[in-house]
């Protein structure tokens, strides 16, 4: 099902509403905000007595094993993930109109979006092989007398790479955030079927890998996040083998990005920021509107399209003057340091994904498989699930809600936390004139992470509207 996810629109918000928090928090949730961002703050004050060499050496992965696959295999998997694109597409366009059980909806932004996503951190880059492109480009090629894998007959130029997919995961952020009705099965199929075709020519006219690599957002996106995964296919020696290593070790061996994608990664978590932003009720007071009465959303069209954009602004801005601010500090080089520690924040974004969609996950996955039961609304009982009801309960009972919002908090600290130790080996590989500047260096990053741990706390526990 993961493919479906490139359907596109790779936004991060529609579903996110239809799971709402069941009431406003009446937990002591400073002790949880001040708790989270002490603990942020004195790992960072651990790491300083540790050396970042140290980090480095220990995260190198420890255990490899084998891992024959043939190639048929592959192609044969990209087949059936082209054919259950096209399907979802066909149940978009005649299915059920009601998004909750249409599974072109579900698929895209339940099991794609918010699933595929936090599965790529956990068993690496499956993506190359279930994209929805892999199998008609191919087929393509070998029609027209090439081989299956090529450049194309134009030159794609490196020096755009990260560019378009910027412009493109704004257009869909936009498009799911802002979008008057962005889970219509309809709407959803011609948008998808629009994003498909794009990456398609995309990918005919400048070669697959080059141009899903410069330009398609979830195929940059997942292969980041999968540096997260413990376990990870390689070629060692010319043979493919299946590596491990701790969680995100990979990002302390993987090679700095070019400024575009360390802004397009910027942009991931600035997005998913605002997400968990334009629905609380100091976004919409600040706004000039009820939280209690939300009109609608073409009320905020105008502001959260602006917000959108402010967003990502303003955490490229906080970042580019953290780096800046630590390497005039530790006299080290600005423009290399910034490539280098926006890998670091991979960690915060796959913990912001997963603590914002944990309830859209545990309500709209049960959605999901009534509509996989019955994908074109016409009565069939494919899974046996007919007398399967869904339920919400959990939403609704006080000790369940605080149970979910304690784990939410922790996988958002635990983020943070990864992120500082991760940003502390990450500057192993700058070039500092002493160990006491490549500590100061440091300091300003960890101001930022500790004060973004505030943040999304803050985030998570205030009363949403709409």
């Amino acid at each position: 099902m993961g493919l479906i996810l490139a359907v596109v629109l790779h936004g991060t918000a529609a579903w996110a509403h239809t799971a709402e928090r069941g009431f406003i928090l009446l937990l002591p949730t400073e002790y949880y905000l001040l708790g989270g961002t002490l603990s942020v703050a004195v790992s960072f004050a651990v790491l300083i007595v540790v050396a970042p060499r140290r980090i480095v050496e220990r995260a190198a992965p420890r255990l490899t094993l084998p891992w024959p696959r043939a190639a048929w295999l592959d192609d044969g998997i990209a087949a059936l993930s082209f054919m259950l694109f096209a399907f979802l597409i066909y149940c978009g366009v005649e299915g059920t109109r009601d998004p909750l059980t249409n599974p072109l909806p579900q698929a895209v932004w339940t099991i794609g979006w918010v699933g595929v996503t936090i599965l790529h951190a956990v068993l690496g880059n499956f993506w190359t092989v279930l994209n929805p492109w892999r199998f008609p480009v191919r087929l393509l090629r070998r029609a027209a007398g090439l081989t299956a894998v090529g450049d194309g007959p134009i030159s794609l130029p490196a020096r755009i790479t990260g560019w378009p997919a910027i412009a493109f995961f704004l257009a869909i952020a936009w498009f799911e955030l802002v979008d008057l009705a962005p889970d219509d099965p309809d709407r959803l199929a011609v948008a998808a079927a629009g994003y498909w075709l794009i990456h398609l020519l995309g990918a005919l006219t400048f070669g697959e890998a080059r141009w899903l690599n410069a330009a398609e957002p979830l195929t940059i996106l997942f292969r980041y996040l999968a540096l997260i995964a413990p376990v990870a296919v390689e070629r060692r020696d010319g043979n493919r083998c299946l590596s491990f290593a701790w969680p995100g070790a990979r990002i302390l061996q993987a090679e700095a990005p070019p400024v575009p994608v360390a802004l397009f990664l910027l942009l991931t978590l600035a997005t998913v920021s605002f997400d968990g932003l334009n629905m609380t009720f100091w976004w919409l007071g600040l706004n000039g509107i009820n939280p209690l009465e939300f009109p609608g959303r073409s009320a905020v069209t105008g502001v959260n399209s602006v917000g959108l954009a402010a967003a990502w602004i303003a955490l490229a801005a906080l970042y580019g003057a953290a780096v800046w601010l630590g390497q005039k500090l530790g006299r080290g080089e600005f423009l290399t340091a910034f490539r280098l520690f926006v890998l670091s924040i991979l960690p915060i974004s796959l913990a912001y994904h997963l603590s914002h969609y944990l309830t859209v996950l545990m309500v709209n996955g049960q959605w999901a498989l009534v509509a996989a039961n019955d994908p074109l609304g016409r009565g069939a009982n494919l899974l046996g699930l007919e007398s399967f009801r869904v339920t919400t309960s959990f939403l609704n009972v006080a000790e369940d809600v605080e149970r979910l919002w304690q784990f939410q908090v922790a996988v958002i600290v635990l983020g943070h936390i990864l992120a500082v130790v991760l940003a502390h080996g990450l500057s192993d590989r700058l070039t500092y004139r002493t160990q006491r500047f490549q500590t100061l260096a440091q300091f300003p990053m960890a101001l930022l992470m500790i004060l973004y741990t505030l943040f999304g706390l803050w985030l998570l526990s205030s009363p949403t509207g709409g």
